[in-house]
């Protein structure tokens, strides 16, 4: 079996997942993962699939590009990077609010990267009457690090003003 990613982008309408993931099924695919959402007004979806070998990416796009092209979406396929096996230490989830300003995604992902922490998931949103603005991020850290040592470097001045909570993962579960 062979594995790629697929992105589609366009206006959202109903359907683009049924005709994007029956599309990959015609071709004996299976959605490993996906990530799919509603961002100002357009629909943005990222696909993990695994197909038989004798699929190629070209075959995929081939397959994709009419159902692609009827929804106005645009398309992309590459093959799928080599999963990471093996931890690099804990997850830690961190959460983010605050009034809304430019540049806080930024300040997080510069500060754990910094830090040696791997983002594995991040999603953000305007939300409520005053708006306040709602950032979670999962993240790898290296070994020996956990909750105190990211919240620490999330302490900086680009982050200033916003509430911030850090927990390990293994906690959120208790």
């Amino acid at each position: 079996m062979n594995e790629y990613t697929v992105s589609v982008m366009g206006g959202d309408r109903p359907g683009i997942v049924a005709a994007i993931t029956g599309a990959l099924l015609g071709a004996g695919g299976n959605v490993e993962n996906c990530r799919a959402g509603i961002l100002a007004g357009s629909f943005a979806m990222v696909l993990a699939v695994e197909v038989p070998d004798w699929v190629s990416d070209q075959d995929i796009v081939d397959l994709l590009a009419p159902a692609a092209s009827d929804l106005g979406l645009s398309l992309g396929v590459r093959p799928a990077a080599p999963a990471h096996h093996g931890a690099r230490g804990t997850r830690c989830v961190v959460s983010v609010y605050g009034g809304d300003r430019p540049g806080i995604v930024h300040g997080a992902a510069r500060a754990l990267a910094d830090a040696g922490a791997n983002i594995v998931d991040l999603s953000s949103r305007v939300t409520g009457d005053p708006p306040v603005y709602v950032l979670g991020i999962e993240v790898e850290v290296p070994e020996g690090m956990g909750a105190a040592q990211i919240t620490d470097a999330l302490r900086t001045p680009d982050l200033a003003g916003l509430d911030i909570s850090v927990q390990d993962e293994s906690e959120r579960l208790l």
